[in-house]
């Protein structure tokens, strides 16, 4: 392994004509494209038509036989729910463009996670105990310390997290103190917070453990969220018709439903091998996650970081459960929509929509590892059978429709990257570290950005690299 030096370096070098798509032309007949593109996500799709726009030759290999990546909308399910993303914020201002530019309507409709707009409050289950938010302070399932009882369960993290140290703007994490590179449960606990605070906390966050997310990828979210605060908003038809019109204004082959299997890079390109074929380039890009990519092979040139953070970026683990309703129960019973749970197996359940009567079940972490490793049919039964002691009104009112695991996907293996501790500075390196041939990208390579736009940032950033090198 060998650190990367900056591009000019490159350019200026007298190696320059073995590396980043300087060999010798007689070496490029023996490529079939100048750019082959690993994943069908919106940073490969992206990437793609920059690249085709530079008048450049590409290919793009895809493992699902769908394009979207972790943009995935269940088309089969009643009311078409969301599996992958959804929040569009306002800061969005690539993917606004995007769809703006191919005619792709957004809706200010937001949703925290149910595709329609979440209610300001929820209904609380805690400790067995189902409790609303007005007598959460004096209610006996409140076992958090007197100075914490009067906040709810769902913002206890938000209140801790305005006791932490603010980040200048969303790119500061790049190079941010060392020091603040702790573990979130220690930078929680160092500012009060009592260990049920913790476990609430822990029960619903947007990462696996508290104790093994850095603080500063929760600075990061915090400050992204500060810069583009506003509404959201989601696309019209679901997530996934956006990558959909990206992928039919593109001229380049999508190879769908080949996995890859390898990836070599040699002085006068890079050889792709699939479960179909191989294909090969001059440079290529990979996109897809690296929970995914550390199970595939690669023999050439990784930066010390990037090859680090292959191998040990972690991913959130997520489960959801779909379920079907008879009727529009959350309606009629005076309670809030949202039930928000410390039952590791339902953790919070969304409403998505009333025509159809639809919710979503979302657990993370330990409560999706839980999920998958239960039998279908016993999971079923047993989330039906929680949500209806928790909210008797459900009772006798909810049918199964789907169970969806990130986790079990061999093209994703998670649903979003976070900052593991002593990281932060290892991620920062490895995005800007510029390849010989081989380049990355995705929502874990952005700099400013995170979910959706995150991604489209990356592919943004290489492929002006590779357009400049080739």
């Amino acid at each position: 392994m060998t650190v990367a030096t900056n591009r000019r370096h490159f350019l200026q070098g007298t190696s320059a004509a073995l590396v980043a798509g300087f060999a010798p032309r007689a070496a490029w007949g023996r490529t079939e494209v100048d750019v082959v593109i690993i994943g069908a996500g919106l940073a490969g799709l992206l990437t793609a038509h920059k690249l085709e726009a530079a008048g450049l030759k590409t290919v793009i290999v895809e493992g699902e036989k769908r394009v979207g990546g972790r943009l995935h909308t269940l088309y089969d399910l009643p009311g078409e729910p969301e599996a992958g993303g959804i929040q569009v914020g306002t800061g969005y201002r690539l993917l606004r463009a995007i769809a703006n530019d191919l005619k792709v309507g957004l809706s200010e409709r937001g949703g925290a996670g149910a595709g329609i707009a979440e209610s300001s409050s929820a209904l609380f289950n805690i400790n067995g105990q189902t409790v609303t938010p007005a007598d959460w302070p004096t209610a006996a399932a409140n076992r958090l310390s007197a100075n914490e009882r009067s906040t709810l369960p769902s913002a206890l993290g938000f209140s801790y997290g305005t006791k932490l140290r603010r980040l200048a703007n969303p790119e500061a994490w790049l190079d941010a103190d060392p020091t603040l590179d702790i573990s979130y449960a220690t930078a929680l606990r160092q500012a009060g917070a009592s260990d049920e605070a913790l476990r609430l906390i822990q029960a619903n966050m947007n990462g696996n453990t508290l104790a093994s997310m850095s603080q500063l990828h929760a600075l990061r979210t915090a400050a992204i969220f500060r810069a583009g605060a506003g509404p959201t908003a989601t696309i019209d038809g679901g997530s996934q018709r956006l990558p959909e019109a990206m992928a039919a204004r593109i001229k380049s082959p999508i190879r769908l439903g080949q996995l890859v299997t390898g990836i070599s890079e040699d002085a006068n390109g890079v050889t792709v091998r699939t479960t179909k074929n191989s294909v090969r380039g001059r440079h290529a890009i990979c996109t897809i996650p690296f929970s995914a990519l550390r199970h595939i092979p690669i023999d050439g040139y990784l930066d010390a970081a990037i090859a680090t953070l292959i191998a040990s970026l972690p991913y959130t683990r997520a489960s959801f459960a779909y379920l079907s309703a008879s009727e529009a129960f959350w309606k009629s019973d005076g309670l809030p929509e949202t039930l928000w749970t410390d039952d590791p197996l339902i953790g919070r359940v969304f409403v998505l929509g009333d025509n159809p009567a639809m919710l979503k079940v979302w657990a993370v972490g330990a409560g999706a590892d839980l999920l998958v490793r239960t039998n279908p049919a016993l999971a079923a039964t047993e989330i039906i059978a929680r949500i209806e002691n928790a909210r008797p009104s459900a009772k006798g009112k909810l049918k199964m429709e789907r169970l969806f695991s990130w986790q079990q996907s061999p093209m994703a293996r998670g649903i979003y990257h976070h900052i593991g501790i002593g990281q932060a500075a290892l991620l920062a390196r490895a995005t800007r570290a510029e390849g010989q041939r081989l380049h990355f990208a995705g929502e874990h390579m952005a700099q400013s950005a995170s979910g959706m736009e995150a991604a489209l940032e990356s592919g943004d950033r290489v492929a002006r690299l590779v357009a400049e090198r080739i």
